[in-house]
């Protein structure tokens, strides 16, 4: 930005040279904490080095380990994301028993792709099929509303009288 810029936008001479003054002093500030953080930078990478170098004299096979350590923490960080989005999946597609589900799925066959779980759908429906009974339905129960027939036996005891006056009562004879 120009001095001409701002007295184009109706500011005085005196007006403008404050705002370069002002804006010089914030530059100045962010100058001086990049140049903190790049020193800062450099001292964490010589550190580093230094630390590597001293790690290959003590252990030659390090480098392989903590490949190693990263790739299983990575592994093990994938898995918990497939059973996280199977799960919900599963919760999803209205499975009375996940566990009971997961039992039937081939895993192996599944794959994860961001929040979707490819080949899913198709083995559910399988499933459904054959196990319709581990999935919620939009079908609900009969309600039964009067008593079920049958056989039933009165028991007889020291309140016979008590009971036939209470059965009398209610109109019923059983």
């Amino acid at each position: 930005m120009k001095t001409e810029e701002l007295t184009a936008l109706g500011l005085t001479e005196d007006q403008a040279s404050k705002v370069f003054e002002m804006h010089g002093k914030e530059l100045t500030k962010l100058q001086n904490s990049v140049t903190t953080l790049t020193t800062e930078r450099d001292g964490f990478k010589t550190q580093l080095d230094t630390a590597n170098t001293k790690l290959v004299g003590y252990d030659p096979e390090w480098k392989t380990k903590a490949d190693t350590a990263q790739q299983d923490a990575q592994k093990q960080l994938d898995a918990l994301k497939f059973n996280y989005a199977l799960n919900d999946a599963l919760k999803s597609a209205k499975v009375r028993d996940v566990v009971a589900v997961k039992a039937h799925l081939k895993t192996d066959a599944l794959k994860l792709d961001g929040e979707n779980i490819l080949g899913l759908k198709e083995q559910l429906d399988t499933i459904k099929a054959e196990s319709g009974f581990l999935f919620d339905t939009e079908e609900k129960p009969p309600i039964i509303s009067s008593r079920t027939p049958g056989v039933q036996t009165v028991t007889t005891g020291n309140n016979d009288k008590a009971n036939a006056a209470i059965r009398e009562a209610l109109g019923t004879t059983i």
